[in-house]
């Protein structure tokens, strides 16, 4: 039996079912010094605002966004195009073939957007992968570091960025139980804000979105007491 990530349960089934398994370990290919790790306090809504703003104002080169669910990213990619930024989609619910199309123009730099849910992209090897956004936040320290693993390889730097709603709290304080972990705080930039359409239905009005402004946001992390600094900045 072969798996990229295989747990502790999973292994104590194999034992009981196969004869004399071996448990093989390899170290990551991830270079932990040229790796660096950020995260965006941010409301929900206003994920996709400032993900828009961070892709055309900052982030250049080869960059997966992963989400928690196939129509997740659907929805997220179709939302992009609806900005002007082009991606390709991988999840399950794709065709071989469209997953294998998908991933070879990423490899091959036509797109520079691979939007993808945590299965679809496991084994998943490209090289100078730039940036890592979790969109979505993984449920267990595994699961981040499985996303990590996508970039800084092979002597090229790599950055993670994880956008963080009062939703995923829960989420990320499990994740930095992990001490080797290691997540700075960022600034949230001044964006402007966009509607999301979630199929057929707007989620937003974009009649009552305005100019997001710094004072605006930091109003908002005030209210919830600075949540960073309790349970990170520690």
């Amino acid at each position: 039996m072969f798996s990229a990530t295989i747990s502790s349960d999973v292994y104590d089934i194999a034992k009981h079912y196969m004869n004399n398994p071996q448990r093989i370990k390899v170290q990551s290919y991830v270079e932990e010094n040229l790796l660096t790790q950020y995260y965006y306090n941010i409301e929900s809504r206003d994920k996709f605002s400032l993900l828009v703003c961070l892709l055309k104002k900052e982030y250049k080169g080869l960059k997966i966004i992963f989400c928690a669910t196939r129509d997740r990213v659907d929805q997220l990619s179709r939302n992009l195009y609806k900005q002007g930024i082009q991606s390709q989609r991988l999840h399950g619910g794709l065709s071989q073939n469209k997953r294998k199309d998908a991933i070879q123009m990423f490899h091959n730099k036509k797109t520079d957007i691979l939007v993808a849910s945590d299965v679809a992209a496991r084994g998943l090897d490209i090289k100078n992968v730039s940036h890592i956004i979790n969109y979505d936040i993984p449920k267990t320290s595994k699961e981040y570091i499985h996303r990590i693993g996508r970039t800084a390889r092979a002597g090229s730097e790599g950055k993670v960025i994880s956008l963080i709603s009062p939703q995923d709290h829960d989420n990320f304080r499990r994740i930095l139980q992990d001490p080797l972990i290691k997540v700075a705080h960022l600034k949230t930039p001044e964006f402007e804000r966009l509607p999301f359409l979630h199929q057929h239905r707007r989620m937003f009005d974009n009649r009552n979105y305005h100019k997001n402004t710094s004072h605006h946001y930091h109003h908002k992390v005030n209210n919830r007491k600075n949540w960073h600094q309790k349970h990170i900045s520690k």
